[in-house]
C-alpha cells in the first residue's frame, strides 16, 4: 500500500465522521421536536449527548491499548451504527433517552483514537496531519449546509436515514485505516501520566480552552440574532470561522515547525482571550469578522498543537488513552460545564458578562499553558 492510498481512509473518516456531526447538531433537534418531544426533552438529550463524553473515551482508549486500537476504532463506529438504527424502532422518551445514551457511548469511542493513529501516520510518513483533519471540517461543512435543502425537499423524516448511510460510511472507512503496533512490554499505568505536572497542566489549560468555547458554541447565534443579525449574516460569520479553521490546518505542519507547539498553544489561548473580550464589547460587524477568523487559531491550531503534544508526552503504549483524556477533559469537562455556567450567567447579567467569562477562563488557560511548557522544558534539561 503506497503512502497516498494509506492517507484516503484517514481524511475518508474523518469527512464521513464530522458530517454526521454536521447533520446532528442542527437537525436533529428539529427531528425530535417533529416527533413531538419538548424544548426540555431536547435540551435534556443534547446535554447527555455532551456529558457522555467524559467517561467514554478515556475507556475505549484504555481498551485500544492493550494492543486493539484498530478493533476499537471499528467495533465503536460499527456499534455507533446499530445502536442509531434502533431510533428507527420507537420514538417514545423511554426508548429515545435508552438509544441516545448507547448511540453516545460508541460514538465517542473512535475519534481520538483515529487521532492517536492520524499523527503517528504523520510523523512517520512526513504527512501534514492537519490536511488530514481538515477533511473533517469540509464534511461538516458540506453536511450543515446540505441538510436543509434535504430535509426541506424530503421531509425531516429523511435525517435519520441520512445520518445512518454517513454512520455506515465511517464504519466502512475503518477497515482501511492503518494499523498501530504497540509493544505489550511497554505499557505503562494511567496514572504514570497524571503524576507529571506539566501533564495535568497542560490538561488544565485545554480544559479552559473548550470551557470558553462552550458560550460561544451554545449561543453566539441567539446574541447576534437579538442584536438584529438576520439568519443568512449569522450563517455566514459561522462560515468565515470554519473556513479560516479549514486554511490554518492546510498549512498547520509548517506552523508547528516554525512556531513549536508549546507557543502556539499559548498564542492560541491568548487570541481566545482576545476574541471573547472583543464579543463581550461590541457587535461591530467588522470587529466579529476579526473575532470568528481567530477561529482559526483558537480552534484549528489549539487542536492540531494539542493531539501533537499528547502525541509527544505519551508513550506508545498509552496514546489511546491519552488522547482520550484529551478529549474528555476539554470537550467533556470544559465545553459541558462552559455551556451550563454560561446559561445560568445569560440569564442573571446577560452576554457581555458571559463573554468576559469566557475570555478570563481562556486567560487562565494561557497561564496553565505557559507553566506546562515551562516545566516539560524544565524536565528535559
Amino acid at each position: 500500500m503506497t503512502v497516498s492510498v494509506r492517507r484516503w481512509p484517514i481524511a475518508g473518516f474523518y469527512a464521513c465522521y464530522f458530517a454526521v456531526v454536521g447533520v446532528w447538531i442542527p437537525y436533529w433537534p428539529l427531528y425530535l421536536a417533529n416527533l413531538g418531544h419538548g424544548a426540555q426533552t431536547i435540551g435534556l438529550l443534547t446535554a447527555l449527548t455532551q456529558w457522555i463524553r467524559i467517561p467514554a473515551p478515556p475507556l475505549w482508549g484504555q481498551v485500544a491499548d492493550r494492543g486493539a486500537r484498530h478493533k476499537v476504532i471499528f467495533g465503536t463506529s460499527l456499534g455507533a451504527l446499530i445502536a442509531f438504527s434502533l431510533f428507527f424502532f420507537d420514538s417514545s422518551l423511554p426508548w429515545i433517552f435508552a438509544v441516545t445514551l448507547l448511540y453516545s457511548i460508541f460514538h465517542t469511542g473512535p475519534l481520538s483514537l483515529v487521532d492517536a493513529t492520524a499523527m503517528e501516520q504523520s510523523i512517520i510518513h512526513h504527512w501534514d496531519y492537519g490536511r488530514l483533519r481538515l477533511w473533517g471540517s469540509w464534511g461538516f461543512i458540506v453536511c450543515s449546509l446540505g441538510g436543509g435543502p434535504l430535509s426541506d425537499r424530503m421531509g425531516l423524516e429523511s435525517i435519520p436515514a441520512f445520518i445512518a448511510l454517513l454512520l455506515a460510511l465511517t464504519a466502512l472507512c475503518t477497515l482501511w485505516l492503518p494499523r498501530a503496533t504497540v509493544r505489550h512490554d511497554a505499557r505503562i499505568p494511567v496514572s504514570a501520566l497524571f503524576q507529571r505536572a506539566d501533564v495535568r497542566w497542560f490538561y488544565f489549560s485545554a480544559t479552559m480552552m473548550q470551557f470558553s468555547h462552550g458560550g460561544y458554541y451554545g449561543f453566539m447565534s441567539l446574541h447576534l440574532q437579538q442584536q438584529g443579525f438576520s439568519r443568512t449574516l449569522i450563517g455566514l460569520l459561522w462560515a468565515v470561522g470554519v473556513l479560516a479553521e479549514v486554511v490554518l490546518m492546510s498549512r498547520s505542519r509548517a506552523l508547528i515547525e516554525r512556531v513549536g507547539v508549546t507557543p502556539l498553544l499559548t498564542l492560541s489561548l491568548f487570541l481566545a482571550t482576545l476574541r471573547w473580550s472583543l464579543c463581550a464589547i461590541t457587535v461591530e460587524l467588522t470587529w466579529l469578522i476579526g473575532a470568528q477568523l481567530m477561529h482559526a487559531f483558537t480552534f484549528g491550531a489549539f487542536h492540531i498543537a494539542s493531539v501533537r503534544r499528547v502525541h509527544d508526552f505519551a508513550p506508545e503504549s498509552a496514546r489511546g488513552v491519552a488522547q482520550g483524556w484529551l478529549a474528555a477533559l476539554s470537550y467533556g469537562v470544559g465545553g459541558g460545564m462552559g455551556m451550563a455556567l454560561s446559561g445560568v450567567l445569560l440569564e442573571h447579567v446577560g452576554y457581555p458578562a458571559m463573554f468576559g467569562l469566557l475570555a478570563l477562563s481562556a486567560g487562565v488557560g494561557m497561564l496553565a499553558s505557559r507553566r506546562a511548557g515551562w516545566l516539560m522544558q524544565s524536565t528535559r534539561g
